[in-house]
């Protein structure tokens, strides 16, 4: 866990690590030299569970060189990642370890999750690719890992790959899953294992323009290793607007794309792509709902059509309750 003024959510994160059923474990903490009593938090924990180890910077470096601190500093054969406002299911540990340990050619295991809001109410749903060839399609369209819900062999991570790369700042996570995924097999489990705290305003308009940029880079690598071709202007800008969110004026050409490609691809891979592009299509539906009801509800019954026992386990998990 790296920290950076995580304010009141960092206890409430520490707690849901430490109330984990897997016991074998060590915590390690990389306080970004906060200000706003973080470190207190973080010390005060360790006090308490001799398993914390806690690194505390005294000037400021930003989070892919604290990430990288804590891989070298990691004893485990394992690593899992959570982040400071975010949290982990009681069973997260448990379940992790008990899937790798069955499916030992798994290098990188993430889950599915829920985002909640700064008062802990649901507002989202991840639903991340199961199977490496869904991750694989995923790659060039959108983050196939959420990076609070990793669990990764150290190995391979950083012994194999060298960790994150610090040339990036934001879409660092992106860039190393799908390195990794390039080699090794790699897998989501399909239980939300983690709730992932969506905060308006964590990003500057600044923050968020860089993150849309790093990330267009990362896309573009993979969408010519999936589609094994260079992409043109106008490809590349449907991959862009797909993730930034798609508006009625782009939503036919992206999808005379996106299945132009998803016809080789299950081709050449034989492989089931129908959850991965039902959850696609709602990712679609949610960005279109503001600008136009007829267009989301378009993407939703192609979702149906789809997969409809996936379409229907969404919508169920997002509004089926109080």
């Amino acid at each position: 866990m790296t920290v950076f003024n995580a304010g009141r959510f960092l206890d409430p994160a520490i707690r849901s690590i430490v109330g984990q059923s897997f016991r074998n474990w060590e915590f390690l903490i990389v306080d970004d030299a906060s200000t706003d009593g973080s470190i207190e938090v973080v010390e005060g924990w360790a006090l308490r569970d001799d398993r914390i180890r806690v690194v505390r910077n005294e000037v400021n470096k930003g989070q892919t060189p604290c990430l990288n601190q804590g891989l070298q500093m990691a004893r485990g054969a394992w690593i899992a990642r959570q982040d400071a406002d975010d949290l982990s299911h009681p069973t997260r540990l448990s379940e992790q370890f008990q899937f790798v340990t069955m499916h030992p050619e798994v290098a990188l295991l993430g889950t599915c999750g829920r985002i909640i809001d700064d008062q802990d109410r649901l507002v989202g749903l991840l639903d991340d690719p199961l199977s490496a060839a869904a991750a694989d399609w995923t790659a060039p369209f959108l983050n196939p890992f959420t990076h609070t819900a990793v669990f990764f062999r150290a190995a391979i991570v950083r012994d194999e790959l060298g960790g994150y790369d610090e040339n990036f700042r934001i879409a660092q996570d992106y860039d190393l899953w799908t390195r990794v995924m390039a080699r090794h097999p790699v897998a989501n489990h399909p239980l939300r294992l983690i709730c992932y705290r969506h905060l308006e305003g964590s990003l500057s308009k600044a923050g968020r323009q860089d993150a849309f940029t790093e990330a267009d880079r990362v896309s573009l690598r993979e969408g010519e290793r999936i589609f094994g071709r260079t992409l043109n202007e106008n490809e590349r800008a449907l991959l862009t607007a797909f993730r930034e969110g798609l508006g009625p004026e782009n939503q036919a050409a992206f999808w005379r794309f996106y299945q132009g490609e998803r016809k080789k691809f299950e081709a050449a891979r034989e492989c089931d792509l129908s959850r991965t592009v039902a959850l696609h299509h709602l990712k679609a539906a949610g960005a279109l709902l503001g600008r136009s009801r007829r267009a989301a509800c378009t993407e939703i019954w192609q979702a149906f059509r789809g997969d409809w026992r996936a379409t229907v386990g969404w919508l169920l998990a997002r509004y089926g309750r109080s």
